[in-house]
């Protein structure tokens, strides 16, 4: 039993130590990566500072250096495209909504019905048509008048063909 309580104690005091030893190496990454991160940003501020003394001098037209100048004007084209898109941005969000012109609507007129030459299921005996008008016809289980190509009654359901 005292060997069981002996191995136990340096297990546990195994896995503390290494877990005080992975602690510790966290710490030691997240250090020096912040390291990094601050000496990346003083970079980036002299890579700005940089750029804001070579469009300065592009500006005033004293730029020497030819790939200075295609990169100023490279990005003096971008600032005036920005600022053309903040303008259209902000005409969009100054439409407002007219209900009296009318939404857009696509022409779309549906082909008309033709029905099937043959069918497989039984033949429905034909509804009668509604004397003096062509385009209805009477449903022979309701009676109320529906259009000549339907194929059910919208009334009762009823199929017609």
């Amino acid at each position: 039993m005292a060997d069981f309580v002996e191995s136990a104690k340096n297990f546990v005091s195994s896995a503390v130590s290494r877990t005080s030893w992975e602690a510790q190496k966290q710490m030691r990454v997240r250090g020096k990566q912040n390291e990094i991160d601050k000496l990346m940003d003083q970079r980036r501020q002299l890579l700005d500072e940089l750029g804001q003394i070579a469009m300065t001098q592009f500006q005033q037209g004293t730029l020497s250096d030819p790939q200075l100048s295609r990169v100023c004007a490279g990005i003096m084209e971008l600032d005036h495209d920005v600022k053309n898109r903040e303008a259209q941005l902000q005409d969009i969000k100054k439409d407002t909504y007219m209900p009296e012109q009318p939404a857009p609507v696509a022409d779309y007129n549906p082909p008309p019905f033709t029905p099937p030459s043959s069918s497989t299921g039984p033949k429905q005996p034909a509804a009668p048509t509604i004397p003096g008008n062509q385009g209805q016809v009477i449903c022979p289980n309701c009676g109320n008048s529906v259009r000549a190509n339907s194929l059910y009654c919208r009334s009762c359901g009823a199929r017609l063909r």
